[in-house]
């Protein structure tokens, strides 16, 4: 009988839960079973793990007994039906979704967070994870202000984001009409603006729980075609002084990458950098203009493997090693 833990990872055939399963492939983790949970709509697919075939099972019929640890990447709904039905079987939970991550009994991690003993830890979103080591790494300057101009791509919406980008993508080249039916307008060939909704919000609330001290954070989002790889423009005012300099040294001792200087010219996109990679890459740092203090950059990451998946890594790595089942 293999010996180790019993994973399961609902939600496996959307966009966090692929790529979960993709990160666990070079994972040196000692795992008995992985189970691969979606929709009855996705039941019976089959998802590569390791040179094997994972059989999608069913989220509503899985017997929650036959796993000790579970991964949530599924809609916020799904994880208040689904996670008291784990944690009741006994599981320890990991949950991307929005539903506990201001829950002050429910700690909220990233990768390098100490994880206390508790059943139920949450991820934050993909922008908070992109923001925490910039604003980490700054603070000693005492951060006044921030303010972020994000462009998500349409894989912030899951699948059926990128589904609908190429499919219209592919109607529009060929010379043929399109129905919107993930957003409300083209995504194709255009740029959304956010407009309403809690995001400001959200992030607030996500970075005070985050973050050794609050910082104002003003925000403004827009969808842009692109299939993978959140980017965003920060301005950053300070108290202390703060040279693009002394920001770029901060930052590269707090892990941020920067692009190739020949085959990237020091610009950090999402194609050419983030989609598919790990890490938060930086570039464009300047000083800002006079009277103001403080630095502007700019920073792209995958939003899927980096601003998601790896956490759950990190978190299933401790789990495991650290825990016996």
């Amino acid at each position: 009988m293999a010996t180790g833990c019993r994973l399961a990872i609902a939600g496996a055939t959307g966009e966090v839960g692929r790529a979960l399963i993709s990160a666990l492939e070079d994972a040196e983790l000692e795992l008995a079973e992985v189970h691969a949970l979606a929709s009855a709509a996705s039941e019976d697919e089959t998802i590569m793990y390791r040179g094997r075939a994972l059989l999608v099972e069913s989220l509503d019929d899985f017997d929650f007994k036959r796993a000790d640890i579970v991964v949530f990447a599924v809609p916020e709904t799904v994880a208040h039906k689904f996670v008291p039905q784990a944690r009741a079987a006994a599981c320890r939970v990991i949950d991307h979704s929005a539903a506990f991550r201001l829950q002050d009994d429910v700690p909220l991690l990233v990768e390098g967070s100490v994880i206390p003993a508790t059943d139920l830890v949450a991820c934050p979103g993909a922008l908070s994870s992109l923001l925490v080591p910039v604003l980490t790494a700054l603070a000693p300057f005492q951060l006044q202000s921030v303010h972020v101009t994000a462009l998500n791509p349409v894989s912030m919406r899951g699948r059926a984001g990128t589904r609908e980008l190429a499919g219209q993508t592919g109607e529009l080249l060929n010379a043929r009409g399109i129905e919107p039916a993930v957003f409300p307008v083209q995504i194709a060939f255009n740029t959304l603006p956010v407009v309403g909704g809690q995001g400001a919000d959200a992030l607030m609330d996500e970075l005070e729980r985050l973050l050794p001290e609050a910082v104002p954070v003003g925000l403004a989002e827009v969808v842009v075609p692109v299939f993978y790889g959140i980017s965003a423009a920060l301005r950053l005012e300070t108290a202390l002084p703060l040279s693009a300099a002394a920001a770029e040294k901060a930052l590269a001792a707090a892990g941020l990458l920067s692009p190739d200087s020949e085959q990237d010219q020091g610009v950090a996109t999402p194609v050419t950098d983030a989609s598919g990679q790990d890490g938060v890459y930086l570039s464009a740092v300047s000083a800002l203009p006079a009277p103001f203090q403080g630095v502007q950059l700019w920073l792209v990451a995958d939003n899927v493997r980096q601003g998601a998946a790896r956490h759950s890594l990190y978190i299933l790595k401790k789990w495991i090693k650290d825990f016996k089942y």
